[in-house]
């Protein structure tokens, strides 16, 4: 026989004993980590344990495979014995040969698992570029998009800002320069051009305030109803502008001068990183306020992929009632 069964037995049953010890232990601290979440083990070293439980428990159950075989074997030895059959010779030459072929099955079996890890990791790491290519040119996509409807948006804007400033009549220009705004007719302006024109562009207007302060802001919030008063104007007050560059532009166009912002601005009035157009309401020869006409839409944010964002320089000439 080429080898003692009965050794062999002996020896994986210990070694199944042993091994199912160390698994049961393994099993009993990996079950109180993951799910009474204890959180015995810290994260470094949860890593190998989780590894070297995952190894025991497959050795275990090759040894109970092999443990099962050799109990069959042995089951049919017996009962060969008993039948008085023949015992099968093996040859010298086949025992060696098949003692060498043991060594070099594990060290095939063992550089198989290290190649497939390998090739494992390859694929791994390809199907992660890909998935990246592929992200990026949806992404790009988008974006590119998103770029042309905002750019159609924004043209379609600065063509509907010299029919706004139109819609503004004398007595409504001199009201605005009286401070004596009537809320109703201002309600009614900023609905009609909400409805009159594509994209449902929002009207705002930026007009000299009293000391202390330097501006004050309307829009169709600034509007307010009142059971007992009606209509009333709360507009937002600003003693200046955050960023300079607002502050800039504000100061071009009220110069009468065409602000174009070399940088992206979200500014209280202006903004340019949304669709929008500005021009000037003037009066007996000087700038009396200044309209802001905006769409609501917005390009992606930058990602990982496409760091650009929409902007523009805003209207290419000074627009004026």
């Amino acid at each position: 026989m080429l080898f003692n069964h009965r050794f062999l037995l002996r020896l994986i049953t210990n070694l199944v004993v042993c091994a199912l010890a160390l698994s049961s232990v393994g099993v009993l601290l990996w079950t109180i980590d993951e799910f009474i979440g204890w959180d015995i083990l810290p994260d470094p070293l949860g890593i190998y344990v989780r590894a070297l439980v995952i190894g025991i428990a497959w050795v275990t159950f090759t040894l109970i495979v092999i443990h099962v075989l050799l109990s069959l074997t042995l089951f049919a030895e017996a009962s060969a014995s008993r039948a008085k059959l023949p015992d099968v010779q093996v040859s010298p030459e086949l025992k060696r040969k098949l003692n060498r072929l043991v060594p070099v099955t594990g060290i095939a079996a063992i550089l198989l698992f290290f190649g497939l890890q390998a090739a494992n990791r390859v694929r791994q790491d390809v199907v992660v570029r890909l998935n990246q290519q592929q992200t990026e040119q949806r992404q790009r996509e988008e974006f590119e998009k998103a770029s042309r409807e905002f750019a159609q948006i924004q043209q379609d804007l600065d063509q509907s800002l010299p029919q706004v400033l139109e819609l503004f009549t004398p007595s409504l220009l001199n009201s605005i320069q009286t401070n004596t705004i009537s809320p109703g007719e201002l309600r009614q302006l900023f609905q009609a051009v909400s409805v009159s024109f594509p994209h449902s562009p929002s009207l705002a207007l930026l007009i000299p305030a009293q000391q202390p302060y330097r501006y004050y802001r309307l829009d169709a919030e600034a509007i307010a109803y009142n059971e007992e008063r009606g209509f009333l104007l709360q507009p937002q007050y600003y003693f200046g502008f955050p960023t300079q560059l607002e502050t800039e532009a504000v100061n071009q166009l009220f110069a009468e001068q065409a602000a174009a912002p070399t940088a992206a601005l979200t500014g209280v009035f202006i903004r340019n990183t949304t669709p929008s157009s500005w021009g000037v309401l003037r009066l007996n020869g000087r700038v009396i306020a200044l309209v802001h006409l905006e769409a609501a839409y917005r390009c992606p944010e930058p990602t990982e992929f496409v760091k650009d964002s929409c902007t523009h320089d805003g209207p290419e000439e000074l627009y004026a009632n």
